[in-house]
């Protein structure tokens, strides 16, 4: 129920309602049914739009393995799966399962979105760092080499104004993001809808 709010078609919304309900799984051990809800009932989305949320969190739920795998690889050295935040983490397995299982959606959006979620809810440093493993790790994706004439026409969406904060590039070995604390698990499904900051 949207309560009078208007039904947003944005794939960007979109990705911070899938990102919330992941972030409650993950941190509050939420049951992703209910984390989903409660992460849209804040930003209530046409269908087709719920569409592409719902298939981005189911995907990510049941790939996290192997996610985490193609991942691994590019992370800065010495640096493992389990030393990153669970915002930073998160984040990049969002953008690693679009960049590969969703092809009409061109991967300069997927990084440049996927860097504005790890700026707006993780550390400083968050969003350079994603940034980087996902530059490096673009190359080992399908999209690689990527023809515009593949992207789908997704209309009202507003992908396409999102522009890319800086060039794909790699980043330094020593560039690493923050620890941030992990929060009370036991806290209720309710308390994980996170506020980015304005």
């Amino acid at each position: 129920m949207s309560d009078g709010k208007s039904v947003s078609r944005s794939r960007r919304q979109a990705r911070q309602v899938a990102f919330q309900a992941l972030y409650m799984v993950s941190v509050g051990r939420a049951d992703i049914g209910r984390a989903f809800e409660v992460a849209s009932e804040r930003v209530p989305l046409s269908e087709d739009v719920s569409k592409f949320c719902h298939h981005l969190v189911d995907g990510v739920t049941k790939s996290k393995r192997g996610l985490d795998e193609q991942i691994a690889p590019f992370l800065a050295q010495g640096w493992t799966i389990e030393r990153l935040t669970f915002s930073d983490l998160i984040v990049l397995r969002m953008a690693t399962y679009e960049l590969f299982h969703f092809p009409g959606i061109p991967p300069k959006v997927t990084i440049s979105q996927a860097v504005e979620l790890a700026k707006s809810f993780g550390t400083k440093e968050s969003g350079s760092f994603v940034n980087g493993v996902l530059g490096n790790l673009l190359q080992a994706t399908p999209k690689a080499n990527w023809d515009p004439s593949q992207e789908e026409v997704f209309e009202d969406d507003d992908d396409s104004l999102i522009e890319p904060d800086a060039e794909i590039e790699e980043v330094e070995e020593d560039s690493e993001p923050e620890q941030e604390p992990e929060p009370e698990a036991e806290e209720k499904v309710n308390s994980w809808v996170l506020k980015s900051e304005e």
